[in-house]
């Protein structure tokens, strides 16, 4: 399933590929949703995750118009 353009998305992490655009910290982010094997790569801004990412996390990704605009550890 692609990403949502508005909205929240439950996601477990599977890859974590850190890198910069102009000094800026980003994570590719290979997701998939729980108990589905398709997964997808979405790039998150450092500033937009509270802690560094790690394979395996669950996580709700917080989308506007297309873009990663926050996340949170899924507690559910």
């Amino acid at each position: 399933m692609p990403p949502p353009l508005i909205g929240d998305w439950t996601v477990e992490i599977k890859v974590v590929r850190p890198f910069t655009i102009h000094g800026d910290l980003y994570y590719e982010l290979h997701v998939a949703e729980p108990d589905q094997p398709q997964m997808t790569a979405i790039r998150v801004p450092q500033h937009a995750i509270p802690a560094q990412p790690a394979a395996g996390d669950k996580i709700v990704l917080t989308f506007l118009m297309g873009q990663v605009t926050g996340a949170r550890p899924d507690l559910a």
